[in-house]
């Protein structure tokens, strides 16, 4: 039996690996995972990547294709999400953040490369404010990013908008407002040891997450299981669920690359010549 050992951040969207492993459907197929919680999220994740520390990791899209374009080895093996995050803008609660200041807020990011980082540059740019590297604050994870917002050492974050929720019931910050990814916002990454197995075992094992997420999305049982798992409230988890799309065919869009790699280009995140689509992919994958 293959070890392979995979990352995720601790959120909802990774219920479905969470299901394949205590169902046993990735030991049916003959592979050992080994799960790791990473709080501290994509550009993290990126780095345990390009060392050795994971096999493959579960990464937003901007982030794995800005990573690449830094010269990162780890290859997109498969789209894993298909519908986009609605991210929440947070602030404490006596601040009332507009357009004309948003270019001076100090943003918490957990990770140069994170979501929570690269993210702030699309909302800047859909609401059109400027930004720069100056405005931000790194600060590891979101339990710390909310630290900082009350400690009054940041102005703004942008996290997933469901996993903020209990600190927003709580009334330790407040969602001003909120940012739709353009994009899918997941893809399975395997890093460059992981490309080179033979494309076959790939497959096998990219079918099995494929399954477990078909299971899991017609499961009357999920929205509860999501919510024990992760500590979140059934009913907000109910009304993610209803607008979540886990892939479940073995495809990657071709058109939804560009668009990242454009985006991100336009925004001045990418520091080298943009790359088409099946640079960004191991050589397996199918482009459509």
């Amino acid at each position: 039996m293959k070890t392979v050992r995979v990352s995720g951040v601790p959120e909802h969207f990774n219920y479905p690996w969470h299901y394949a492993i205590e169902n046993g459907l990735f030991a049916e197929a003959g592979f050992n995972v080994q799960w790791r919680d990473v709080k501290e999220g994509s550009g993290a994740m990126c780095k345990m990547l390009e060392n050795s520390e994971t096999d493959v990791a579960l990464v937003l899209t901007e982030g794995i294709v800005q990573h690449i374009h830094k010269g990162g080895t780890a290859r997109i093996i498969q789209q894993y999400v298909k519908s986009p995050i609605i991210w929440g803008v947070h602030a404490t609660l006596h601040k009332t953040l507009n357009e004309s200041n948003l270019s001076n807020a100090r943003i918490a990011r957990s990770r140069i490369g994170s979501g929570s980082h690269l993210m702030a540059y699309v909302h800047a740019e859909q609401h059109d404010y400027r930004l720069s590297e100056d405005n931000f604050v790194t600060v590891g994870n979101v339990d710390n990013a909310v630290e900082a917002l009350r400690e009054n050492s940041a102005d703004i974050l942008l996290w997933e908008k469901f996993m903020t929720q209990p600190y927003v019931d709580s009334s330790q910050i407040n969602r001003i407002d909120t940012c739709l990814s353009p994009w899918p916002c997941f893809m399975m990454v395997g890093a460059n040891s992981f490309t080179e197995l033979p494309p076959e075992e790939i497959q096998r094992f990219n079918e099995v997450i494929l399954s477990a997420a078909h299971q899991v999305s017609s499961l009357e049982n999920t929205p509860l299981e999501i919510a024990k798992l992760y500590g979140l409230e059934p009913e907000d988890v109910e009304k993610w669920y209803n607008g979540v799309e886990w892939q479940t065919t073995s495809y990657v869009s071709a058109k939804m690359l560009n668009n990242v790699v454009k985006t991100l280009d336009r925004i001045g995140l990418l520091t080298a010549d943009p790359l088409p689509p099946h640079e960004l992919c191991y050589t397996g994958v199918k482009l459509y």
